[in-house]
């Protein structure tokens, strides 16, 4: 029995993840839940300079611009975002920052910790959002991921 159950969500979850377009439909008793993913690389510079001389919390809008990246988003619905960034770090001293903006800059979600790997989870409004990585003391690259689950 417990075999079979499992082999029911193995495949249930193989062929949520084979849906076209990374966007997978999941029923709920109250409508239609839809959950959109997605990923991307980076390959930006580390800027130690903000790491010793900025703001608390404020390091990724000071940083050099080389060592930014903005990464826009459309969300189609209101929802709920969740963001990691991952990035190797073999000294555990290495350090990146993650932020959620809205359409006007302002911050809807932050991770700004001292470590290389960070997330975002954040309640976020329909239209056009832009997920922030910096790269402040890091290794250059790094893979930042998002899930964003919202109502149809």
């Amino acid at each position: 029995m417990r075999r079979a159950l499992v082999l029911a969500v193995t495949a249930t979850t193989a062929a949520a993840v084979a849906t076209a377009g990374g966007a997978v439909a999941q029923s709920s008793g109250h409508g239609k839940t839809k959950v959109l993913k997605g990923g991307y690389q980076l390959v930006l510079p580390p800027d130690p300079t903000m790491e010793a001389t900025g703001q608390v919390g404020m390091e990724c809008f000071n940083v050099d611009p080389a060592s930014a990246d903005n990464h826009p988003l459309t969300l189609p619905a209101k929802g709920t975002i969740k963001i990691d960034l991952a990035s190797t770090d073999p000294t555990g001293n290495l350090d990146w920052d993650l932020y959620l903006l809205d359409a006007k800059g302002n911050t809807i979600g932050a991770s700004n910790g001292s470590t290389s790997q960070e997330e975002v989870n954040a309640r976020a409004g329909k239209g056009k959002v832009t997920i922030r990585a910096c790269n402040l003391m890091g290794q250059p690259t790094a893979s930042v991921s998002y899930v964003f689950t919202f109502k149809k």
